[in-house]
């Protein structure tokens, strides 16, 4: 049985499915975001979904028996999701019509009411990387980087205080201003920076000695762990990283993994994995800090390959403005972009490039951005 859980990692959501109501686990989220990854550009209808719990632990790294599977898929046939068409009208509806579970089977389709949402969006819509919101675990976090992402561009998204606690439907303990502040806002400041492309720092504005309205600064995030891990594997290979408390090298071998290089022993994975974002959050007490500057270090790693140099883009400029050139045929201006599935195409005409013809384009602008004359990357 061929899985429905391909290797995209992009989901493609609908302006109004962003900014809906609904109280979902993050488990429940999970669910939703992998089976988002599985719609298809060209589909002009919901299928069948077909997957296994081995399937989805491939997909997601996340293990599920088939209890927590069971608990997941009541929690999203029994939870709604409201969706605001104006100021007085909405509608509400669930996220799928059917889950079926047949020996070991899973399968499952998406509700058809949600097709204006999910398939042949033109416009107001938000690009996310599931693997970036996979790796926040609080389920506030994960919606409140869905409603910054959209307004990346802007640079800064205000909201109510009332408001915001309604979309992201907050228990009653909540309500209270300052627990929400430290379980839902600092907490996704904190989750957003550490493990998307997203930095953003939150203000607050008060109307006497109460909270009424919050603010986001959003820009791009040039130091988020997974980019900073990187830097460290193809720049700073066997560089001195980090002393322990008890006196211990730290490094980073040639396969990538942090091993103590006073005995050369390799660092398992649990604790590499917290140790990776210590060093992170501590990355300006790094040993090689003086010759570490996040940003171009990054740079020239993206630059010192042309593979390299196009994954970076399809994964961290999906939707944006890449290049504006004139097309020498129509005489006509195309800004180039990248589409979340990863093609090239034209946001004039909405053509795209594949083929000679896509590769032509990669390597214009890997030329372009060799020169310095990339904006995405200069900014």
């Amino acid at each position: 049985m061929k899985s429905d859980l391909t290797d995209r990692h992009y989901n493609k959501q609908s302006h109004f499915i962003v900014n809906a109501k609904y109280m979902f686990s993050a488990g429940e989220i999970d669910m939703i975001l992998t089976l988002l990854t599985a719609i298809e550009q060209k589909d002009k209808d919901f299928k069948d979904y077909i997957f296994t719990l081995s399937d989805f632990k491939d997909k997601t790294d996340i293990t599920m028996t088939t209890n927590n599977l069971n608990q997941v898929i009541k929690g999203l046939m029994s939870k709604p999701l409201e969706i605001r068409v104006s100021n007085t009208n909405w509608k509400m509806f669930n996220w799928f019509s059917y889950f079926e579970f047949k020996q070991g089977v899973i399968t499952c389709r998406f509700d058809k009411e949600l097709k204006p949402y999910l398939l042949e969006i033109k416009k107001r819509f938000v690009v996310s990387d599931l693997r970036m919101l996979l790796a926040m675990k609080s389920s506030y976090s994960k919606w409140v980087y869905l409603l910054l992402k959209e307004y990346a561009k802007i640079g800064k998204r205000t909201f109510e205080v009332e408001h915001l606690q309604e979309i992201l439907k907050v228990p009653k303990s909540f309500k209270v201003y300052s627990e929400f502040k430290k379980k839902v806002l600092k907490r996704a400041e904190a989750d957003i920076n550490k493990f998307t492309d997203l930095e953003i720092k939150l203000s607050e504005r008060k109307r006497g000695r109460k909270v009424v309205e919050i603010t986001y600064t959003i820009r791009k995030n040039q130091t988020d762990l997974k980019s900073f891990i990187s830097i460290i594997r193809e720049m700073y290979v066997n560089k001195l990283l980090y002393h322990t408390k008890d006196g211990r090298p730290i490094r980073c071998s040639t396969k990538g993994l942090l091993y103590y290089s006073d005995t050369n022993e390799n660092i398992n994975k649990k604790e590499s994995q917290k140790l990776w974002e210590y060093l992170h959050e501590n990355r300006e007490h790094l040993e090689c800090y003086e010759k570490f500057d996040e940003k171009e270090a990054l740079k020239r790693l993206i630059l010192s390959d042309k593979f390299i140099f196009i994954k970076h883009i399809k994964e961290n400029y999906v939707g944006e403005n890449i290049l504006k050139i004139v097309n020498k045929q129509t005489k006509k201006e195309m800004i180039l972009s990248v589409s979340f599935t990863g093609d090239l195409y034209d946001k004039r005409s909405g053509d795209y490039f594949y083929g000679k013809e896509g590769q032509d384009l990669w390597n214009l602008i890997y030329r372009f951005a060799l020169m310095g004359k990339l904006e995405i990357l200069e900014g």
